[in-house]
């Protein structure tokens, strides 16, 4: 089975943004053996449990330094790499995985209460975002990154001079 370029292009961001985020304080956890009782596989995906379900995540970081009298804090990084904005569904999404995976309150099989985190998202787009996107994001504090901006030119040309090199192979 062939991989297109659109494909290799959103996983050379998503490995962009784990070095970023490598780079950045945090440290990736990329295997659910890291916290069992948060993370679990679905095949090679990594998966957060929420109160109701499991959420496929394409990068997620623990920041290595907690403030005091908080929780730890982990990152959601979503990267889309599309030719279309980013709409208002995308965010909403990223919205109903914040709310479950705050909310899991289960507590261990020991009875113990299992240790929490805040966790937080961003959203990177190579095409940007719909105006109610972006309004619906700063009314919920999620996190948007408009890669489209002339600042992230050279990214996008280097993921997508790399993805073609890598498909010409």
């Amino acid at each position: 089975m062939a991989i297109s370029s659109a494909q290799l292009r959103g996983y050379l961001l998503e490995e962009s943004l784990a070095w970023l985020m490598r780079h950045s304080g945090y440290e990736l956890l990329v295997d659910s053996g890291q916290d069992p009782d948060e993370l679990s596989m679905h095949g090679s995906e990594l998966r957060v449990r929420g109160r109701g379900t499991t959420h496929q995540v394409d990068v997620l970081g623990e920041f290595a330094c907690t403030p005091a009298f908080s929780l730890p804090v982990r990152l959601f990084v979503e990267a889309k790499y599309q030719n279309r904005r980013c709409g208002l569904d995308v965010v909403r999404n990223a919205h109903g995985v914040l709310a479950d995976v705050n909310q899991n309150f289960i507590a261990r099989a020991d009875g113990r209460p299992r240790r929490r985190f805040q966790y937080c998202y961003a959203l990177f787009s190579a095409s940007g975002f719909s105006s109610e996107a972006e309004a619906f994001a700063i009314a919920h504090q999620i996190s948007l990154v408009d890669l489209s901006m002339p600042a992230f030119a050279w990214l996008l040309r280097a993921i997508s001079e790399c993805a073609e090199r890598l498909r010409d192979a």
